[in-house]
């Protein structure tokens, strides 16, 4: 669905080259809480650790040189949590068509100490 608005937040974060990524690629425990109140108990590291980290700053666009969208999903489906896409209008000037943006729906806690998932 498209949302009403025309453009997506001030804050929302364009990922145009791997360092613009947040640096932490070690392994870190995390608590989702979802919309449901489910709670799932992860580790994370590398890429999926970088790419929450980057959600827990705000949201962000779908389309990147980084390739983030492989790794929102693999977040939403292996890990449990609620990522949001919203849908913009693209430029009717240029022809460009709608663009996506994530969203964190989920609560995220870091945990102090690496616990089992």
């Amino acid at each position: 669905m498209i949302n009403n608005k025309l453009k997506p937040p001030a804050n929302c974060q364009r990922i145009w080259r791997v360092s613009d990524l947040p640096k932490g690629r070690g392994a870190q425990s995390y608590r989702f809480t979802n919309t449901d109140g489910s709670e799932i108990n992860v580790i994370l590291a590398n890429r999926r650790r970088q790419v929450l980290e980057l959600l827990l700053k705000g949201p962000v666009y779908c389309a990147s040189p980084v390739r983030l969208s492989d790794m929102v999903h693999v977040l939403k489906r292996e890990n449990g949590l609620e990522v949001h896409t919203e849908f913009y209008p693209g430029d009717t000037e240029t022809g460009a068509g709608t663009y996506g943006v994530y969203f964190l729906k989920s609560r995220v806690a870091r945990l102090s100490a690496l616990e089992a998932a």
